[in-house]
């Protein structure tokens, strides 16, 4: 069952398809979002939200010969932030709330010259009544909102991560294929498995963004803020998410000794894995006692990655243990010595139960 429990804060993602139509906001996208925001408001609980489409908006602006080169995303973002703004803005001041417009990146978050910074001015602003409107700042690298979501709900110590999508929840099988689809109700805790049946269960046009969905659902359970995954389309979606209502899929918290820190979890789980890494006999020790994988330790068993490629290591029976960011590529792995070390304790988080 899902809580009755209230969150004092909760964070929002709602992405590019839930706001824009034909490369412009959406007037009744935008004025249903408002009135969820006056509606939490109301109940005392003050929203973050986390707006995709300023790349869609800019591009529909940008002049033909601005569309080509390696730079067009980021210059149409340079374009479409202020306008995404302004249409929250519009939107919010005629329900007598006020936006504040903040640009970030993860770094900026999980960063010790940043981090602190921007937790308080988040904190300032929801203690004014403010509601913060954040977007990857994509005009210095395009990168994902959920994923930022997520980093600020675990910042911000959010009740709630709700993450609004056109997929209105985690099925056992895709919906679009399969009419007697089972929608997933409720994740205990996720885990490898579920993963892998949410994203065979969401292949097909229009649902790419669920890997990234899961990226920010890792990151925020196992640091201890449960998640919702739901439709944006579905009636007065963000309220009824946020009252603990059975609406898409709650992804809950899991229990942990110890919360790992915000850059681990960024850097471990921000994307999805690249390739698979079979460890020996002794890989579930050293995951649980957090040394260094080395050499010695890893196979890539013929899977190709490069460095800095998110990785998943597997203990001899199969099972997932650890996921991080590989300092080597397959390549380098490959008959090297070993003392080579290949995932360092600080670029891995252990996915072992506790």
């Amino acid at each position: 069952m899902h809580s009755d429990v209230r969150p004092a804060r909760v964070v929002i993602k709602i992405g590019t398809s839930s706001l824009i139509s034909a490369g412009a906001p959406d007037p009744a996208k935008l004025s249903a979002l408002a009135d969820s925001v006056l509606r939490l408001h109301e109940d005392g609980v003050r929203p973050v939200l986390l707006a995709s489409g300023a790349i869609a908006l800019g591009t529909a602006q940008l002049p033909p010969d601005a569309r080509q080169g390696d730079a067009t995303r980021q210059l149409a973002a340079s374009v479409g932030q202020g306008l995404l703004f302004e249409a929250f803005r519009r939107s919010l001041a005629e329900r007598g709330l006020t936006a504040a417009q903040v640009l970030l990146t993860p770094v900026d978050v999980t960063g010790p010259e940043h981090g602190e910074s921007v937790r308080a001015v988040l904190e300032s602003c929801l203690g004014a009544g403010l509601v913060p409107v954040v977007n990857e700042n994509d005009t210095v690298m395009v990168r994902n909102n959920d994923v930022l979501a997520a980093l600020l709900a675990v910042a911000l110590g959010a009740g709630q991560l709700v993450l609004l999508t056109d997929v209105p929840a985690l099925y056992e099988s895709d919906p679009r294929r399969d009419a007697g689809a089972r929608r997933i109700p409720e994740v205990r805790a996720l885990t490898p498995e579920i993963e892998r049946l949410a994203g065979a269960a969401a292949a097909g046009p229009g649902t790419g963004g669920m890997a990234a969905k899961l990226c920010a659902a890792w990151i925020a359970t196992l640091a201890g803020v449960p998640t919702v995954i739901a439709g944006a389309d579905a009636e007065e979606a963000v309220v009824r998410a946020v009252r603990g209502a059975d609406i898409g899929t709650l992804v809950h918290a899991r229990d942990r000794d110890k919360q790992p820190s915000l850059r681990l979890l960024w850097r471990a789980l921000s994307a999805p894995p690249a390739a698979r890494l079979q460890g020996g006999p002794d890989i579930r020790r050293l995951v649980t006692d957090g040394a260094p994988l080395t050499a010695r330790h890893l196979d890539s068993a013929g899977e190709p990655f490069e460095p800095d490629d998110v990785v998943d290591v597997l203990d001899p029976d199969g099972r997932v243990v650890a996921r991080g960011r590989a300092g080597v590529g397959a390549a380098r792995l490959a008959g090297s010595p070993v003392d080579l070390t290949v995932i360092h304790h600080t670029e891995y988080i252990s996915l072992l139960e506790e």
